[in-house]
């Protein structure tokens, strides 16, 4: 998967689910499924996203740095 189709299906996840869930949680939801262990490197961390939207930006940069396409 390429970073671009993981953005794609975090938005799809988002849209989809607009009033259950913040965009933090669903990038991290959307990591888990995808990417096990980078969600296992970010979780905790100062990138997590999960509980704080504002992290967010931060999160996508760092994902989208260190992506490797499967």
């Amino acid at each position: 998967m390429k970073f671009e189709q993981f953005i794609d299906l975090v938005d799809k996840n988002y849209y989809e689910n607009v009033f259950e869930m913040r965009y933090g949680q669903t990038i991290m939801n959307t990591l888990h499924r995808v990417s096990p262990d980078k969600y296992d490197q970010i979780k905790n961390s100062d990138f997590d996203c999960f509980y704080d939207d504002r992290t967010a930006k931060f999160t996508l940069e760092k994902l989208e740095k260190e992506w490797v396409d499967s």
